[in-house]
């Protein structure tokens, strides 16, 4: 009778979950590394949105499509360490998670950095390659629209922070970040990542300021640098701490068809 019974169990489809996991990881990754191979080996930046590189000197341009490419390959390899070496057992996950997440956000800050330093534009705005109202402002106008709006962007990450870290509530995040972290930790994660989000929400703010000194004027502005550099290293680190905090919880950095 047990035997008929476990006979017409359908079978599991634990093959089909694996492999729809794998697909999830592996298109994105594949994808970053042929345009990163392909800007690298044709130096061409016509993958780039076109404000990224529009006051890039024609003689850099080259170079930027090669450090972006570079950069590409580097989000590729993070994704797939902490999509696939991640779920190794023992030291070896552990390791794999780690070094994908530092390789994931260096390599975006190195994409962020290479795009400042070749003189394009992280964002884009009216008057920043043709005239318009924006530019033609005057400048303490522009601060002032930008840190308004940076301010409103900063509160997408601020207040679910500072809600996360008061209540010690993890519900904000996908449930499978959390679903093996313990019980005694979650507040603690609770209050990392609403930390984290707080980071972010400020670096966001400073970025978004910083971006009045990147319009109407060459060369950039001083302050608009320093800004802009301090609201990266914040992007930065915001986004290393989110990764970071949930695998020190136990916790999961994706989701699975079987969770």
């Amino acid at each position: 009778m047990q035997g008929a019974v476990a006979r017409s169990r359908p079978p599991p489809a634990v093959g089909k979950e694996a492999i729809m996991d794998s697909l999830v990881i592996l298109i994105p990754a594949a994808l970053c590394a042929a345009l990163g191979i392909s800007m690298i080996v044709s130096g061409n930046p016509r993958m780039l949105h076109s404000y990224h590189y529009a006051t890039t000197p024609p003689d850099k341009l080259p170079k930027l499509a090669r450090a972006e490419g570079a950069g590409l390959v580097g989000l590729a390899v993070g994704i797939a360490l902490m999509g696939f070496v991640s779920d190794a057992p023992g030291a070896l996950g552990i390791a794999g998670t780690i070094v994908g997440t530092v390789l994931f956000v260096a390599s975006l800050a190195e994409m962020l950095i290479m795009i400042v330093y070749y003189n394009g534009g992280l964002m884009t705005f009216s008057g920043q390659t043709a005239p318009g109202p924006f530019a033609t402002m005057r400048p303490v106008w522009r601060v002032i629209v930008c840190a308004v709006v940076g301010a409103a962007v900063s509160l997408f990450g601020i207040m679910p922070g500072v809600n996360m870290i008061t209540t010690g509530d993890v519900s904000m995040l996908h449930s499978y970040h959390y679903v093996n972290v313990s019980p005694a930790n979650l507040p603690r994660l609770a209050t990392a990542e609403g930390s984290c989000m707080v980071v972010l929400g400020i670096a966001a703010f400073l970025c978004v300021t910083a971006a009045a000194g990147f319009v109407g004027t060459r060369p950039f502005k001083r302050w608009a640098v320093a800004c802009m550099g301090v609201g990266l290293v914040c992007l930065c680190a915001g986004l290393a701490g989110l990764l970071g905090f949930i695998i020190y919880y136990n916790g999961s950095l994706m989701g699975s068809a079987t969770l």
